[in-house]
């Protein structure tokens, strides 16, 4: 009698993490559909330059001046490559600890 109980709790348990299992394989199928549609990436990116206009217009300048560069001189990629990495090294400490502090300006 409890064997059949137990038994028919399991059965439940698992059809209802097979059903879960579709959900979430169809919600991950459109995602990814959705992901790789053009007009995502656009509006995304669009709706990015509204709310940070400034930032993207130093972001832009920043690129413009290291793409004149390396042009320049071919030969400083690597070493511009080489100085991003320090940058990185020291920047994702600090960044750790200001939101490990939940630090506010």
């Amino acid at each position: 009698m409890f064997q059949r109980k137990k038994l028919e709790q399991l059965r439940r348990e698992k059809e209802q993490l097979v059903s879960q299992g579709d959900a979430h394989r169809l919600q991950l199928m459109s995602d990814w559909q959705r992901f790789q549609s053009p007009e995502l990436w656009l509006d995304e990116t669009l709706g990015l330059t509204r709310r940070h206009p400034l930032w993207l217009a130093g972001l832009a300048t920043v690129a413009g001046a290291l793409a004149v560069k390396i042009l320049r001189e071919p030969r400083t990629l690597m070493a511009g490559i080489s100085r991003l990495g320090q940058l990185a090294s020291v920047a994702v400490p600090i960044w750790r600890w200001f939101r490990r502090k939940k630090w506010r300006p």
